[in-house]
């Protein structure tokens, strides 16, 4: 399990390391310049949030993932204030009931689709995610109620070659920079290794907001371009769903 016990550790650390900084801002956060309400966990659901991140990191057997968790176990934390601001009954993970909190990594149905895989008739620039126009965004609403967060940390492509190379987040109808996913500098394809490409900086969508993700194909062919995310949600959510 490579990378399992260094992810675990790091997780602890750099949470712990984080609440104590002048980088966190009790009850608010800092998303791209702009500043949202955020209700700080209490010492048990904090308890409760930074083990099941170990679990998490730890369960992920690529140490660059593993990694790549643990760096964001920050602004895993802040996506879990903002969404606690709104629902104002915390975290208990796998415990939550009603609007207690809960995160999960991101399955496909949580961005309105069926599947990652794409078949790319022509290259040029498409939605990857949503679509242009407020009617076609993803929303972090449910029964137009805030209470969810998305949280981007990276991505994978897991076929032989990548066919796209760039990936944008637009929020709120503001477009963030451009991310070039250098897939191709990844040693080995197909059996050997998933291409993977980790954020500079993670992209938090905050409850309430919107959001849609064009990318640009290269090539034609097959393609399964997978966020490395999480999503934050109310346990009464996700129990309604299977119910």
């Amino acid at each position: 399990m490579p990378g399992s016990v260094a992810a675990e550790l790091k997780v602890e650390e750099i949470l712990d390391a984080y609440i104590q900084s002048a980088q966190y801002e009790k009850n608010q956060v800092n998303v791209a310049g702009k500043t949202y309400g955020a209700l700080d966990l209490d010492e048990d659901d904090y308890r409760v949030f930074r083990e099941e991140l170990v679990v998490l990191s730890r369960r992920v057997y690529n140490p660059a993932i593993a990694d790549c968790i643990a760096r964001g176990a920050p602004r895993l934390l802040d996506a879990v204030r903002m969404v606690n601001d709104q629902s104002k009954q915390g975290f208990k993970g796998a415990s939550s009931r009603g609007d207690q909190l809960i995160i999960n990594p991101m399955r496909v149905g949580d961005v309105s689709r069926t599947t990652w895989l794409v078949t790319v008739s022509a290259a040029g620039a498409a939605n990857w995610l949503g679509a242009t126009g407020a009617a076609n965004d993803i929303d972090m609403l449910v029964s137009s109620l805030p209470v969810i967060s998305h949280i981007f940390l990276g991505f994978i492509d897991p076929v032989a070659s990548p066919k796209i190379d760039r990936v944008q987040l637009v929020k709120d109808s503001d477009p963030y920079v451009e991310e070039v996913l250098d897939f191709g500098w990844s040693a080995i394809f197909g059996d050997g290794q998933t291409p993977f490409h980790e954020l500079k900086t993670p992209w938090i969508v905050p409850p309430g907001s919107s959001y849609y993700m064009p990318v640009s194909y290269f090539i034609t062919g097959e393609d399964r371009l997978q966020p490395v995310a999480y999503a934050v949600k109310r346990a009464r959510d996700v129990i309604a769903a299977l119910a």
